[in-house]
């Protein structure tokens, strides 16, 4: 185990022992990782926003520095949006905040925006995770027990200390500054422990309950209140292009959301694009601050 000192804090949240790291100062900002995605797959995004936001992150159950969920138990649609207002309620944050979630974190985020609105400033999804028709067709307790059996072949096999590290160099593109040595130690630490394989394939494994509950949620509650900007990646490729130019711009339909892309790129863009995605984010704020001030009856000083 590595013996620096990481960022953050680990606190008890929501009943868990969860990893949070708080930079900057200013309106805050959540940064919500993907899918196997760690508090320093944010870096590069955080360091293009802390000189105007207070960033946010946790680690959620497995992931990077926080404690896993028992085995009889994986993530949900309702414990992500409860554990996610836990964690402003310990840092004290009290105005509503921009989230900014990546890939399949922005199921939560949604959740969050439609059952906490007045806590929420405005949402970015980049490049979501999204469905409309449901897909579960297995019970949720036999999807994840396959994942804990295959995490437990993983571990048996000792797959993330032989190969852990090098996975991370192969399937998340380098951030345009690189890693420094206590990124590179806590990138280690973290992929030669079988935890976030295990959290990676149980949370994946509930997917479609998270999914289904949060049709669910879209059917009592309607779209979000607050603005919504979809941001799509698009890579060189044509014909998927376009296709994922289609169900992206599906995806900002159906949450009444603005529409933008970045291109080329790829769906890790946090890590490739970060100075694009941080930008698109600064357009939110300002956006939503701009609608604060016409509901408030005032005129828009950015006019």
């Amino acid at each position: 185990m590595t013996t620096t000192r990481p960022p953050g804090t680990v606190t008890e949240i929501a009943g868990r022992p969860t990893h949070v790291v708080v930079d900057g100062s200013g309106p805050p900002v959540v940064l919500m990782a993907a899918l196997g995605s760690n508090w320093f797959d944010l870096d590069a995004l955080t360091a293009r926003l802390v000189d105007d936001f207070t960033v946010i992150r946790y680690d959620r159950p497995g992931y990077g520095l926080s404690s896993p969920l028992p085995r009889d138990r994986w993530p949900t649609l309702a414990d992500e949006v409860d554990r996610l207002e836990a964690v402003l309620d310990h840092l004290g944050v009290t105005e509503p905040v921009v989230l900014a979630a990546h890939s399949m974190s922005s199921l939560y985020a949604e959740g969050f925006a439609l059952i906490c609105p007045e806590r929420t400033r405005a949402v970015l999804m980049i490049d979501g995770t999204f469905s409309l028709i449901g897909k579960r067709a297995i019970p949720t307790s036999r999807r994840a027990a396959n994942g804990h059996r295959v995490a437990d072949l993983v571990a048996h096999l000792r797959i993330p200390q032989l190969v852990g590290p090098l996975a991370h160099a192969s399937v998340l593109p380098t951030p345009p500054e690189g890693y420094d040595d206590a990124q590179r130690r806590w990138i280690r630490h973290v992929f030669t422990r079988v935890d976030m394989a295990r959290a990676t394939l149980v949370e994946n494994a509930a997917y479609p309950a998270i999914d289904e509950d949060l049709r669910a949620l879209r059917a009592e509650r309607g779209r979000p209140t607050m603005p919504v900007t979809v941001l799509a990646a698009l890579g060189d490729g044509g014909g998927w292009r376009s296709a994922w130019r289609a169900r992206q711009r599906r995806y900002a339909e159906a949450l009444g959301a603005s529409y933008e892309e970045i291109s080329p790129a790829g769906h890790l863009l946090v890590l490739s694009r970060p100075a694009l995605v941080a930008d698109a984010i600064r357009r939110l704020a300002r956006r939503a601050d701009g609608e604060w001030v016409r509901a408030a009856g005032a005129p828009d000083p950015k006019r």
